[in-house]
């Protein structure tokens, strides 16, 4: 079967290498020794704790530091202070519900774009609904896509709706589903200069090692993640990195409650802080942990420096804009500020515009393009 070239990055990334590696070595390990005495050791401190031989038989995970030694990995991609806690969790709508709690305990009315994912939308609005407190959603979409509004005009858009409706929390994306980079850390600056502290929580689902991420500024509180887009460990882990010092313990305090009070229902979640902490219970729930180690393989891989990486990309997506001007379909030309390594294109033909998303992205398929596509004819392609 011929490889097509892989632009569907933002969807499900490819499994890197290292990713490939380590997957295959635990799989092998558990086919052989399954769950040895000296397990837990090794989850929680690494190969170091193993006995002699074992980097010999399962040389890809000789390297695995443990569940810190990962936490540290995924810091540093992520440039986030080393004193700040990572969270891990199978499911990262559980850690979404959390950042939605978090969210609602100090906030009366938060302001969201219209560009939120519809997922995370709906878990932000029932949590709204359970808090009795109010939501606010600013039109920025359409300007930013398709009429090149610019950082300043944007910005002053959220500004002046966050002050007239009197809000006093946000949830946005770094980077939005369709490629929109928003400069949340210049917002956030300027939003606090005139009201004071507000807390901020960030989906990062789309930015966290495809954008150079920069947490060590402290601009937002809570940042979530995930692991199988564009770091590429194919299976998928959440992540949600602390943010602030200043709200490290507030949020702490609502994820131990959360979790004492049954509401957190995610074993990766439970089963990880336990481990690091040494306080596992006598009875845990099963828990998946290959993605532990696809994802420890794909932080090897993974460029620290993410900027020379993020601009080789962002030379691709102009490329392709600049193509597409030769054929059927219009690039959504948002301004530079804005741009990420994401490229939205819309047929200008009304019959593929009358597609379905499916029909289309199979047509692709067949010519040898994996990308994502919806309805209305509109295709998104992540550059590799």
């Amino acid at each position: 079967m011929a490889r097509s070239l892989y632009l569907d990055t933002a969807r499900l990334g490819r499994m890197t290498p290292c990713a490939q590696q380590t997957n295959a070595e635990f799989t092998r390990f558990a086919a052989n020794e399954v769950c040895p005495p000296y397990f837990e050791d090794f989850l929680r401190n690494g190969a170091d704790t193993c006995p002699n031989g074992f980097r010999e038989h399962f040389p890809a995970l000789g390297s695995w530091s443990g569940i810190a030694g990962l936490k540290s990995r995924l810091r540093e991609l992520a440039r986030s202070p080393t004193e700040l806690p990572v969270l891990l969790a199978n499911r990262s709508a559980q850690l979404m519900k959390f950042a939605a709690r978090w969210l609602f305990r100090p906030c009366e009315n938060v302001l969201v774009v219209d560009a939120t994912w519809p997922a995370y939308r709906e878990i932000l609005e029932n949590e709204c609904h359970r808090a009795d407190r109010q939501i606010n959603t600013v039109a920025i979409h359409e300007a930013i896509l398709f009429r090149q509004a610019t950082t300043d005009e944007v910005l002053a858009t959220i500004e002046s709706a966050f002050s007239t409706i009197k809000c006093d929390g946000l949830f946005l994306p770094a980077v939005t589903h369709d490629g929109i980079r928003l400069p949340i850390s210049r917002l956030v600056k300027n939003l606090e200069s005139k009201h004071g502290t507000i807390p901020v929580v960030v989906d990062g689902a789309q930015d966290f090692c495809h954008t150079p991420s920069r947490l060590n500024t402290e601009y937002c509180d809570l940042y979530l993640g995930g692991c199988h887009k564009w770091l590429g460990g194919y299976f998928p882990m959440g992540l949600a990195f602390y943010g602030r010092s200043r709200s490290a313990e507030f949020t702490k305090n609502v994820l131990q409650q959360m979790l004492a009070d049954g509401e957190l229902d995610d074993p990766l979640l439970r089963f990880s802080s336990q481990l690091e902490t040494g306080s596992l219970e006598g009875s845990t729930e099963t828990v998946n942990l290959a993605s532990l180690f696809s994802c420890f393989g794909a932080t090897l891989d993974a460029v620290e420096e993410r900027e020379s990486v993020f601009q080789q990309r962002r030379t691709n997506a102009d490329r392709i804009v600049e193509v597409s001007q030769e054929t059927d379909w219009r690039a959504a030309s948002p301004s530079p500020e804005f741009q990420s390594a994401v490229v939205m294109l819309e047929a200008t033909d009304s019959a593929i515009r009358e597609l379905p998303a499916k029909t289309l992205r199979t047509a692709f398929e067949q010519q040898g393009l994996s990308l994502s596509a919806y309805p209305g004819g509109r295709i998104r392609l992540s550059m590799p």
